[in-house]
């Protein structure tokens, strides 16, 4: 696992009376929920931000091209119509691993007063092993499938990552 830690420096004006998504990037028209906000300050820290986060599926492409690499944040979803309808959870999980198109697993911690971002990077491996530890179901709105979702960021989520972290510093 490999953790990387920077300033956000994308402008963005915080509208919090705006439904859900509250963020909106200097530049785009549409508002972003955390999660594409995270995604978005990753990708403008490679210098590859783009206006809008294109809903690229989990099995045809990655949030980050270049890198083979997935972001993911803080009660974001593993992904959209994995393996179909009335599957579990463990059926999702196996089916998105063996489907997946993404190499890298990137979470990403912003801070909001600070700025700070910090990126934890995982291979499937570590990957797999985060979504066993800190993952929970959620009954989609059709009431005819479940959604892998992550839980929200926790001290406990946080001392995972960094003891993982050490460990690949030994």
């Amino acid at each position: 696992m490999k953790k990387i830690t920077y300033i956000n420096e994308m402008p963005y004006i915080y509208d919090e009376n705006h439904a859900r998504s509250h963020y909106l990037p200097n530049g785009s028209d549409k508002y972003k929920n955390h999660g594409e906000m995270c995604e978005s300050i990753a990708k403008y820290h490679r210098g590859i931000f783009t206006e809008s986060n294109p809903n690229t599926s989990w099995e045809n492409g990655s949030d980050i091209e270049s890198e083979h690499a997935s972001v993911k944040s803080s009660e974001g979803g593993l992904g959209r119509n994995i393996g179909g309808y009335n599957n579990t959870a463990s059926e999702k999980i196996k089916a998105y691993f063996k489907g997946t198109a993404s190499k890298i697993f990137i979470w990403v911690e912003w801070n909001e007063e600070t700025q700070e971002v910090t990126e934890y990077q995982m291979n499937k491996k570590e990957f797999g092993a985060f979504i066993q530890k800190f993952t929970r179901i959620h009954n989609m709105s059709n009431h005819k499938e479940v959604c892998v979702r992550f839980r929200p960021s926790s001290e406990k989520m946080i001392s995972w990552f960094e003891e993982k972290v050490a460990a690949t510093l030994v």
